[in-house]
């Protein structure tokens, strides 16, 4: 699991620094706030690429605990990363001239998959340690209930949700704007959610619908 969330960073890493580079391309002429913006993003981007290479440098050696505790401070990072690339990407497309309709379909498009990434890894950090305290018999509250949990399916009596259950989980909430299959319990899943629904809105409603509207 340790591993599979430091793959997903690095793609949202990946994503992070091409846009931060690229974000020129969407507009021919942008205001100086984009330039500011894009200055931001780009240091944000060589800051979490630092923290993803930790770690996966890390994962054999420390304590699975401790390496959930420095996924989530990197999470954070990764997060106002992820911010800063909507913000400048809604900048570029709504304030300035002569948009690029299809880098900005480009762009929207890799925003949506590292949002979708990005909190995949949220989920699992948050809430794997405590489905495994449950598998086990101790006292956990689970962060999420899938449908695993609620009905008796032969074969997942003590079943626990992998990593791409929660990638499951992300994708669905980011396409239809809210969980669909799995229920979200726990407060900080509940303010994930709110988070990530929030970017996928300015993406797939804003960023999309302009791209799509200069297209015609």
């Amino acid at each position: 699991m340790g591993l599979a969330r430091g793959f997903a960073l690095a793609v949202v890493s990946f994503i992070d620094f091409y846009t931060a580079k690229s974000l020129s391309l969407v507009t021919y002429v942008h205001p100086h706030q984009v330039d500011v913006v894009q200055a931001l993003e780009a240091s944000m981007s060589v800051v979490c690429a630092i923290g993803v290479l930790g770690l996966l440098i890390s994962w054999p050696f420390l304590l699975r605990e401790t390496h959930r505790l420095f996924t989530l401070g990197v999470l954070v990072i990764q997060t106002v990363g992820l911010a800063l690339d909507v913000f400048a990407l809604l900048l570029s497309a709504l304030v300035g001239q002569r948009a690029n309709p299809l880098y900005l379909l480009l762009e929207a498009a890799l925003v949506h998959v590292a949002t979708v990434a990005l909190f995949s890894v949220w989920y699992s950090s948050i809430d794997h340690p405590r489905q495994v305290a449950r598998s086990q018999g101790l006292p956990a509250r689970q962060g999420i209930s899938f449908p695993q949990h609620a009905a008796r399916y032969e074969g997942y009596a003590d079943w626990v949700p992998g990593y791409f259950d929660y990638l499951s989980f992300a994708f669905t909430t980011s396409s239809t704007l809210g969980p669909t299959e799995a229920i979200p319990l726990a407060v900080p899943i509940k303010l994930l959610i709110m988070l990530q629904v929030s970017f996928s809105l300015n993406i797939l409603l804003v960023l999309a619908a302009r791209a799509i509207g200069l297209i015609q």
